[in-house]
């Protein structure tokens, strides 16, 4: 029996018990909605193509911190990070620091297929971009953004909370800073037994200029390789860089152990070496099998495999996720 295909999606590890019942049903059916189109391009093309597509989807729809719904830097910009990378070839693609552009995944894909590099930040990433044909899109800053800004902003100069000490040194921080953590990613696998990872961010609220997290790291918020696998990580991206969270699933994988077991090993590393509340993984195995774990309260996901009626999507850890 062959490799039955399958698309896996998360909105992002994070305190969803903060969230409203309709912004969590909200996300729920797009997860939904997310996972049957995007298995639609599996089935037809390849897991790369539909990794890029889930996570397209994702920044398409404002409603995860990526593209349109992305969050505003300490001086009201936009910064996003992506990466994607084709298990197949080990071929990388990423941009970090990216404005005006609402799919910074398709402009990593681009940066993959036709340049020499692997990563490319800021002015140049933009520049690169339009070079590319992809248009610049002035609706990433809205009121409402502004509005949450200045809110984040207010609770922030009170200095409530305690978190990043470095930067509370130059600015105080604010109490809502890491409530909102849903960086998007994708991994899937293909009839062939190719894996894909994607991953895409607009980092966290407040964040100072320039910052770079996880996601655009080769190994911390994604990884594929078809010896192992294919994982794409959310969370405190600080916390996931300092110990490459999605190379350290995939070597797991790689050593023989299945994507669920990897999933729990790596985050159980996490948790002793880093902390509690930081963030969350799902992964594919070479041989169809797939996985997830996460330490915070919730982490968005999605997973539609072949023979399934409707994809399972869950949020919570006591939510079912029933995959048959």
């Amino acid at each position: 029996m062959g490799i039955k295909p399958l698309i896996f999606i998360h909105g992002g590890a994070g305190n969803y018990r903060l969230f409203s019942e309709e912004a969590l049903q909200r996300r729920r059916v797009l997860l939904n909605e997310i996972a049957v189109k995007s298995f639609e391009v599996l089935i037809s093309k390849s897991a790369l193509d539909a990794v890029e597509y889930a996570v397209k989807l994702m920044e398409d729809s404002g409603a995860f911190n990526a593209g349109l719904g992305s969050v505003l830097t300490l001086n009201k910009r936009v910064e996003m990070d992506a990466g994607i990378m084709d298990g197949k070839t080990l071929n990388v693609g990423a941009v970090a620091c990216i404005s005006n552009f609402g799919n910074p995944i398709s402009i990593a894909r681009r940066i993959m297929e036709e340049t020499d590099h692997i990563l490319i930040a800021g002015v140049s990433a933009e520049r690169l971009a339009e070079f590319f044909g992809f248009k610049p899109d002035s609706s990433l800053i809205t009121e409402e953004k502004l509005e949450r800004f200045k809110k984040v902003y207010d609770a922030w100069i009170k200095g409530e909370r305690k978190r990043m000490l470095k930067i509370r040194e130059i600015v105080m921080s604010s109490p809502d800073l890491f409530n909102f953590l849903d960086t998007v990613g994708a991994v899937a696998i293909d009839s062939d037994g190719n894996v894909a990872s994607a991953v895409s961010t607009g980092g966290y609220w407040l964040k100072l200029p320039g910052r770079i997290g996880d996601v655009p790291l080769v190994g911390c918020g994604f990884y594929a390789d078809n010896e192992a696998g294919a994982a794409s990580a959310s969370g405190v991206g600080e916390a996931i860089a300092k110990v490459t969270l999605s190379k350290m699933c995939c070597d797991f994988m790689r050593n023989g152990f299945s994507a669920q077991e990897a999933c729990e090993k790596a985050i159980a590393v996490l948790t002793r070496r880093i902390g509690d509340n930081t963030a969350g993984i799902i992964a594919v195995d070479k041989t169809g099998g797939y996985g997830f774990a996460f330490n915070t309260a919730g982490m968005c996901r999605s997973i539609f495999i072949e023979g399934m009626e409707k994809p399972a999507v869950a949020i919570f850890p006591e939510e079912p996720f029933i995959v048959d």
